[in-house]
């Protein structure tokens, strides 16, 4: 029962300093994108800090989900203004009439498709679809918002083409202050960009003393001004069927989106700290969060991933990140509307211009380019849609080149699980050809369909609950990929996270019945150097018969490292304390080490899914940093194993902490353990 509750109820005091440091950062970053998406909406700049006060309180209170931040954002907030200009001109009351039941709508939408428990759909989307959709919603947010850094006047809200040619007629009344503000605001979010400061704030502040410093209003700078003092007050919003029918259709837009925005980010999260996915109950707690916040004054909220990530790396603990950063919005409502008297319009336009422009992911499109050139297409035909016909039908189109994929593949294929504590099927005994004797720590499962965007998470915990279910600690799995003869990009990233995920908790992963289709696939993706080549099998037989892994110390020998170079971290420390096994070896290096074996064809670079880069190859991973530190720090407190520089048992039990999986916890046990031994002696 007590798991059924919000997350929040089992709320643990302890995490109290961890979200009140997440909630700050959350803050700042969430003011000035508020602020600036209200212009987008086309709204008052108010209207963007009650729904990022509204929103992340409510989803705070009913949200299953511990680690996800919402409020506005920058896809929705498109979607929002382009439903709303569908039924009257931006600056009316009709047109804010109309945002406010858009939030109604979109809210009772996400309710009933989460209490009939439809959370499903969102896996109909494909990735590669979801990025040029994405990539076309910065390019129109980009384009909307250049008349805004020139100092120009765009009338009324309309197409691509329409904001062009207007801006391209007014070519002479370009304010050149405005654009120095604009140049100021988006060179400040560059330069921050990289780091743990909140640019969008700096960048404000920045704008508001160049404005107060060389009186910009002189030169027919627009400004901001003041907010309205106080709190959001109740507010229903007039509604009749015929407005419901305008709106209906974006309104569709806008949960398909939110459905694929939240699952993605729930399930990396969860992912990531071995945390429990209920995605119905979230996609009510969403729906909620909506409707509250469209009866306060403020437009439609939903997941955002920059903020999410900021949280996180601030050390968010908890839904209490959400409600603190709320309650501080509401703090600045109260007492802070006459801060934002000199922040010029150009500062906040710069700011949505940054956002969009984030929105396109020219490194991700650059991959789908290089190893799927279909997957490639169709996020392509997304991204032109999206911007020659607008985000509505932009939407509509990436649904239907979605399910047009979808058409052709299996989505819950046949599964069996052939070999577990030390039980072999009739069928793997009909392959294997004779009875033989299995140690009770082998797991063997087949999957009878190819991987794909829309079966890879069912792959992912099928195998995951087969190995929970073992009587007998589970320490070698393979894969009969028999019946697996293709795979996308989508799918080999979440096999990329398996992979880390099951090296992490001591388990190895090795694939049998390869077909030489698929080990191509796995060349190109990178995947083969990820898992070594000594783990691709072409019969079960050899896969079985495997040989052990080397010691984790005897592997780092092999690679003749400079001690003064290099730090060992990660499960391999456990192994050369002979706490626990491991397979896998993670080292910090430094750039030179790195480079050099970065030239050596060997050896493969990849991109986490958090876009950070890693040298791997076989077992070995080679990275420049490790949980935030760098060579050097880690470098001030290792200990030396055996001769070898490793982590301290200190780092590496607060990095185990940060993470929070139930392997790290036990391994914090096992060190702390140790630890305590070796006081008594």
């Amino acid at each position: 029962m007590r798991n059924r509750l919000p997350s929040v109820f089992r709320y643990k005091l302890q995490y109290l300093p961890y979200d009140t440091a997440a909630a700050i950062v959350v803050t700042a970053v969430t003011v000035p994108s508020a602020l600036a998406l209200a212009a987008i909406v086309g709204v008052p700049p108010v209207m963007g800090l009650y729904a990022a006060m509204i929103a992340p309180i409510v989803f705070g209170l009913l949200a299953h989900t511990r680690r996800l931040v919402v409020g506005p954002n920058s896809p929705t907030a498109i979607l929002v203004a382009s439903g709303a200009a569908l039924v009257a001109a931006a600056g009316t009351a009709e047109y804010v009439n109309a945002v406010f039941v858009l939030g109604l709508i979109a809210g009772a939408i996400l309710i009933l498709l989460g209490v009939a428990r439809f959370g499903f759909l969102s896996d109909l989307i494909s990735r590669p679809v979801m990025i040029g959709f994405l990539a076309g919603v910065g390019v129109q947010i980009v384009v909307t918002q250049l008349a805004a850094l020139l100092g120009v006047k765009v009338a009324g809200h309309g197409e691509v083409w329409h904001y062009i040619g207007s801006i391209m007629s007014q070519t002479s009344s370009i304010n050149g202050m405005t654009v120095t503000v604009s140049i100021l605001v988006i060179g400040t979010m560059i330069v921050f960009h990289r780091t743990r400061v909140p640019g969008e704030l700096v960048g404000l502040i920045v704008a508001a003393l160049f404005a107060i410093i060389f009186h910009i209003q002189d030169f027919g700078v627009a400004f901001a001004g003041e907010l309205p003092r106080g709190l959001p007050r109740f507010t229903l919003p007039h509604i009749d069927f015929d407005l419901i029918t305008v709106l209906l259709p974006t309104a569709l837009s806008i949960v398909v989106v939110s459905l694929v925005q939240a699952t993605t980010m729930i399930r990396n999260l969860a992912s990531d700290h071995d945390e429990e996915v209920a995605l119905n109950r979230d996609f009510v707690a969403l729906g909620v969060s909506s409707i509250a916040t469209s009866l306060f004054q403020g437009f439609l909220a939903n997941a955002t991933p920059s903020r999410t990530q900021a949280a996180n790396n601030a050390g968010m603990r908890s839904q209490m990140t959400n409600i603190l950063s709320g309650i501080m919005v509401g703090g600045l409502l109260l007492w802070g509307g006459s801060l934002f008297r000199y922040v010029p319009q150009a500062a906040l336009a710069a700011i949505v211009c940054v956002i969009g422009f984030q929105l396109i992911r020219f490194r991700e499109l650059r991959n789908l380019w290089m190893v799927r050139y279909e997957e490639f297409v169709v996020a392509m035909i997304a991204l032109a849609c999206t911007v020659l016909f607008g985000v509505q039908l932009g939407v509509l189109i990436a649904v239907t080149v979605s399910l047009m994929e979808r058409l052709r593949r299996q989505y819950r294929p046949h599964d069996t699980i052939l070999l577990r504590d030390g039980v072999l099927s009739d069928w793997a005994k009909e392959r294997l050809g004779r009875e033989q004797k299995i140690p009770h720590d082998v797991l063997v499962y087949g999957f009878d369909e190819s991987l794909f965007f829309e079966n890879v998470n069912y792959f992912v915990a099928r195998l995951k609950r087969a190995i929970m279910r073992a009587r007998h600690t589970v320490r070698y799995v393979v894969i009969d990929a028999g019946a697996i003869d293709d795979i996308d990009y989508t799918a080999i990233e979440e096999l990329k996270r398996l992979y880390r995920e099951l090296s992490e908790d001591g388990v190895a992963i090795a694939f049998a019945h390869m077909s030489p289709s698929l080990r191509a696939q796995f060349d190109i993706y990178g995947m083969t150097d990820i898992i070594g080549e000594r783990n691709l099998y072409a019969t079960l037989t050899k896969a079985l018969a495997h040989p052990a892994s080397p010691p984790a110390r005897e592997m780092v020998l092999d690679l003749n490292l400079d001690p003064t170079q290099y730090i060992v971290v990660g499960g391999a420390v456990l192994d050369m304390l002979h706490l626990r096994d491991t397979h896998d070896v993670d080292i910090v290096v430094s750039n030179e080490i790195y480079e050099q074996f970065r030239a050596q064809k060997t050896w493969h670079e990849a991109i986490w899914t958090s876009g950070k880069r890693v040298l791997v190859r076989g077992q070995y991973t080679l990275m420049k940093t490790w949980m935030g530190w760098s060579l050097r720090q880690l470098q001030r407190d290792a200990e030396r194993i055996e001769q070898i520089p490793c982590v301290s048992t200190e780092r590496l039990i607060d990095a185990k902490r940060r993470i929070g999986r139930r392997k790290d916890i036990s391994d914090i046990t096992l060190l702390r353990s140790r630890r305590s031994k070796r006081r008594l002696q």
